[in-house]
């Protein structure tokens, strides 16, 4: 429901074509962004149950009708006309599968085990450089983004555990191009939609490799870059922003 209201609020905004007197000239903007994606490459934190009507047993699987959510807040600078640079700090929550055994493994069974829906919690530092190409005054208009972040992530049990499944955390680069319009319906007051791609730098083992030749360890931890990989694939844009100074 907030999500639909943000949407509609940000979409109307961007209706507005009038550029407020007495922004130009401010360079230091923030924003508050959502990046709602839906959970078609990655699944959503409440791994929804749902019922497999042919077998006619209940099944754990990704909710295809839900989204994940990345909030993010950025701070920006207009360096020249059309360019900027900024920084930004987001959260990350999305879901994912966990291999476990029921009892310790013997030699030749390392292969059966158990699953359980998890959920993967983390952060990310960003830096990124924007441009402008509309024939409007920045920070209106029509823009390009190209990101580069430093996730950190672990999964655990719920949405509310603080215990780590594991050890180490997950430390992955990923790098997004973000597409999107600019409008500014009130003064100072910014509002923004797009889209954005990414690409995260974990090892393609997901893509290579059979699951049915990894043990539990295994199956948890390429899951866990094969839902990163597809948390940062493709989301779309929404946030409100204020030009500061």
């Amino acid at each position: 429901m907030r999500l639909g209201c943000l949407i509609v609020f940000i979409l109307g905004a961007l209706s507005s074509q009038a550029q407020v007197p007495g922004f130009v000239g401010k360079r230091f903007s923030v924003f508050l962004d959502a990046n709602p994606s839906p959970a078609v490459f990655a699944q959503s934190p409440g791994n929804k149950l749902m019922v497999d009507l042919d077998a006619g047993t209940n099944m754990a699987t990704t909710n295809r009708f839900a989204f994940n959510t990345r909030p993010q807040v950025t701070a920006e600078y207009q360096l020249f006309k059309r360019h900027a640079i900024g920084v930004s700090y987001s959260r990350a929550s999305f879901g994912t599968t966990r291999g476990y055994y029921t009892s310790p493994p013997v030699e030749g069974q390392e292969y059966s085990y158990q699953y359980d829906p998890d959920v993967v919690k983390g952060d990310a530092l960003g830096l990124h450089l924007k441009f402008y190409y509309s024939t409007t005054v920045a920070p209106i208009g029509y823009y390009q983004t190209l990101s580069v972040y430093y996730t950190r992530l672990n999964t655990y049990d719920t949405k509310s555990s603080g215990a780590k499944q594991f050890r180490d955390d997950f430390k992955y680069p990923v790098v997004t191009m973000q597409m999107g319009r600019q409008s500014m319906p009130l003064k100072n007051l910014l509002v923004r939609a797009g889209f954005e791609f990414g690409w995260a730098f974990v090892p393609g083992n997901f893509l290579t490799e059979s699951e049915s030749d990894w043990n539990a360890d295994d199956f948890s931890g390429y899951k866990v870059h094969q839902s990163l990989m597809g948390y940062y694939l493709f989301n779309l844009t929404l946030g409100v922003g204020y030009v500061l100074f």
